[in-house]
């Protein structure tokens, strides 16, 4: 029997308008979820970063690694970059040189990852697959879809059982014009990809950052540079600006900071620092500022030198959360400095204190470097023992040669730890004094 027919005709019709609106109202949350994902990391995660090229590069700059890091100053919170270049979810790239002409089979590659990640035990995993294989076209989209999901599955059982997942597409193919080829025909089959992925992080509950739009919106952007020096591999700005898109897209808090002061001494508002030690000295104004976050690390010199030729003489304007503004109200007459220590932070009229003005970082984002370095030293450290120079020699058909060295691998990690003891520190806003006085006048 239809069960349909069971009903009264005006009942069929309630039915099917609940059905219709159920639908209806249930996909637009299932996207919104999908398209603002939240990332909360806990005290003791163990975060991987697993892909291709775009994940292996990451760790040059570390922008990525630098902005999630310092969203948790308060956590316990270690990071390993896994990433290999032209690696596939099968991790095909990173099989040994098995003999001159030779290298180990699939299996044996995707093993290599398998391990670094069951020695790890990630509790999450960041991933970033599909650049390489959406060079295939749409007909390998099936046997990407299937490896990918094998992937998932062999990796969270080494990881040991559940790791939260966060999936990313791979970025936009920038068109940098002749000689380089026409991205149009690649860009679709990327967006193909990217959406295969977007579904499989729908399926599992995972998080999705969509950085093929994400990339495509700046990339195409008349007021930027371009993110990429080849169309595909990103440039310091480009991972520079990624990181601030991926911030937002994890709805992770953005940076905005400002403050907004009488000269008398009151605190009107504070978004992003607290103000401590607010005083009045003849005419001084003094305080202190303890950040909520670090600052945004500074924007990459020179972003738009992709080939080492001229430097640009301006720098580009900075995002709203990369800026730090200061308002002070009831200034009298004259020209003002703010500074920290014995560096000047911005100079300006009282009007324009009034107004507001948009500050260095100075000592805050002097500690955003320092963090930053820091990272970058220890993922150089953690490269060298997951991948070392001449890992064929050591490990593979020619160690019999430098095989001898293989015992000095695993002295990488105590340095790696030792590292991340700095970064521990380095991720914690510091109190810093500032001073606003007049200006002194040029003799």
């Amino acid at each position: 029997m239809d069960t349909m027919t069971r009903f009264p005709s005006d009942m069929k019709q309630w039915l099917l308008l609940a059905v219709f609106c159920t639908a209806t109202l249930v996909r637009p949350l299932i996207a919104a979820a999908a398209a603002s994902p939240k990332l909360d990391l806990n005290d003791g995660d163990r975060v991987a970063f697993l892909g291709n090229t775009f994940v292996e590069r990451e760790q040059k700059a570390d922008y990525i690694e630098a902005m999630l890091i310092s969203h948790f100053p308060g956590k316990n919170i270690a990071f390993r970059n896994l990433g290999y270049s032209a690696d596939t979810a099968t991790g095909e790239a990173r099989g040994l040189c098995a003999g001159w002409t030779q290298f180990e089979a699939p299996d044996k590659a995707f093993e290599r990852l398998r391990k670094l990640v069951a020695e790890f035990k990630p509790t999450v995993l960041l991933i970033n697959y599909g650049m390489t294989e959406s060079f295939f076209g749409p007909e390998k989209l099936p046997e990407f879809v299937a490896n990918y999901n094998k992937m998932l599955d062999a990796l969270s059982a080494a990881a040991g059982g559940s790791p939260r997942l966060v999936l990313m597409s791979p970025n936009y193919h920038e068109d940098l014009g002749k000689p380089l080829p026409d991205p149009s025909a690649h860009n679709k089959n990327l967006r193909i990809y990217s959406d295969a992925i977007g579904k499989i992080a729908a399926q599992r509950g995972a998080l999705f950052i969509d950085l093929m739009a994400l990339t495509e919106r700046a990339g195409k952007s008349p007021d930027e540079p371009f993110l990429t020096w080849n169309g595909i591999h990103l440039t310091p700005y480009g991972y520079w600006r990624v990181a601030l898109d991926i911030e937002r897209s994890l709805g992770l808090s953005p940076r905005y900071w400002h403050i907004k002061v009488e000269a008398g001494g009151a605190v009107d508002d504070a978004a992003g620092t607290k103000l401590s030690d607010v005083k009045v000295q003849g005419d001084a104004l003094r305080f202190s500022a303890t950040d909520d976050l670090l600052a945004v690390t500074a924007m990459p010199k020179d972003p738009l030198n992709l080939t080492g030729g001229f430097a640009v003489e301006s720098p580009l304007p900075l995002p709203a959360e990369a800026k730090r503004t200061v308002i002070v109200n009831g200034l009298k007459p004259g020209t003002y400095e703010l500074k920290a220590g014995n560096e000047i932070l911005a100079s300006g009229t009282h009007d324009a204190w009034a107004r507001g003005i948009d500050v260095k970082a100075g000592p805050a984002g002097r500690q955003a470097e320092e963090l930053r370095a820091a990272l970058i030293a220890k993922d150089f450290d953690y490269f060298n023992y997951q991948r070392p120079d001449n890992d064929s020699y050591i490990f593979a058909f020619r160690k019999r040669e430098q095989g001898r060295n293989a015992v000095e691998i695993p002295q990488f990690l105590p340095l790696v730890e030792e590292k991340e003891k700095q970064i521990a520190s380095l991720r914690v806003p510091a109190s810093i004094a500032y001073v606003l006085q007049r200006a002194a006048v040029a003799k």
